[in-house]
């Protein structure tokens, strides 16, 4: 039986937002296959501005601690733009499916894993949020 088959709602910074849409679009004329699956979490997606947002949303760099299937081990990763990777040990980027299926849950959220062909029952569960990365190497964006 699969334990996370309704999507959580999702909250996303307006400034997260305009990025990956445009990283989405991007992808899509690459045809990368998480494109399509980031595009559709992302039209359904809450946008608030940045201050706005509670502090256990995962948002883009910010740690979450989390499990894979709900046995699997914790796991603790900032999650990231893939044009900002500084740490790879330490870092899930947007465009995997863990980090895909992690943006704008809360603590407690499941979620199933996004853009996996496999298990119907592979899903993600956000344990701790936080801290925020402040003052890392990040390109700056142009508006």
């Amino acid at each position: 039986m699969n334990t996370c088959l309704n999507l959580p709602p999702i909250t996303i910074a307006s400034s997260d937002h305009r990025r990956l849409i445009r990283t989405a679009e991007n992808l899509a004329e690459q045809a990368h296959p998480l494109a399509m699956p980031l595009l559709q979490e992302l039209h359904r997606a809450s946008v608030r501005e940045p201050d706005e947002l509670p502090d256990d949303i995962v948002t883009l760099d910010t740690f979450v601690t989390y499990r894979l299937s709900g046995d699997g081990p914790l796991e603790k990763r900032a999650l990231i733009h893939p044009d900002d990777r500084v740490w790879p040990p330490a870092e899930v980027s947007i465009l995997t499916p863990v980090g895909l299926s992690l943006l704008g849950l809360r603590v407690g959220d499941r979620m199933p894993l996004l853009g996996v062909d496999g298990s119907p029952d592979a899903c993600v569960e956000v344990e701790a949020v936080g801290p925020k990365i402040v003052g890392a190497f990040r390109p700056v964006q142009m508006q």
